[in-house]
């Protein structure tokens, strides 16, 4: 993006500083074409204000917003975009959310847990009986022979089950879930969502371990 295309955008975006802002102004008073430009990318933007703003207004598809919550990898702020560019992406990504969220209340991600988040670390190393920022509950073998560990996730409002695949956990169902408030949370397992607990009927081969066979499989990197 050229600096004089930077400028018009942080102009009409209100992100010039009060003096810099004054000396755009001035030089719009002196070149007409810069002045045009300005009123053409205004108006640009009330049109994908009205256009879009109602969709972007609307509750996150549940599917996007496990896939932010699961990542939990902050990122550096991209530049070189423009606003118009970054609202497309944004309305594109809640079509998508949209399309793919069948039913609303249970998602099937199917996609792997990303390394180095609170989940893969839930997961990875945490017992159903201690505490965290996402609690484990049951942990078993499904038919496959995998390991699986249901979870719930406070800060995000989700609960799922994921299965140890490969050298990753892959996010198998997931759900909102209001957490218990007390200390009734300390028990992961009590308030599983039923969405959770079916999946859990359809996977379970045998019974859920203890602790100390979840200890053991811990310990043997659910091998």
């Amino acid at each position: 993006m050229n600096e004089r295309l930077e400028r018009i955008l942080a102009y009409v975006d209100g992100e010039l500083a009060p003096a810099d802002r004054a000396a755009f102004e001035a030089e719009m008073a002196a070149d007409a074409n810069l002045a045009a430009e300005v009123a053409a990318h205004r108006d640009l933007a009330r049109s994908v204000a009205a256009a879009y703003g109602p969709i972007v207004d609307e509750p996150v598809p549940e599917q996007l917003r496990l896939a932010a919550s699961v990542a939990n990898d902050p990122r550096p702020r991209r530049h070189g975009l423009t606003w118009a560019a970054m609202a497309a992406c944004l309305v594109a990504g809640v079509f998508a959310g949209r399309a793919t969220l069948t039913p609303p209340a249970q998602v099937g991600v199917g996609a792997d847990v990303p390394a180095r988040t609170d989940l893969a670390r839930a997961l990875e190393g945490q017992l159903a009986s201690e505490p965290g920022v996402v609690r484990i509950g049951l942990s078993f073998r499904d038919h496959g022979g995998r390991y699986c560990r249901t979870f719930q996730s406070r800060g995000d409002g989700v609960a799922g089950l994921a299965c140890r695949s490969g050298a990753r956990w892959r996010l198998e169902t997931a759900t909102r879930w209001t957490p218990t408030q007390g200390p009734d949370y300390r028990t992961a397992g009590s308030d599983t969502p039923p969405e959770v607990l079916a999946a859990v009927d359809r996977s379970l081969a045998g019974e859920t371990l203890d602790g100390t066979q979840e200890r053991a499989a811990r310990d043997a990197g659910w091998r």
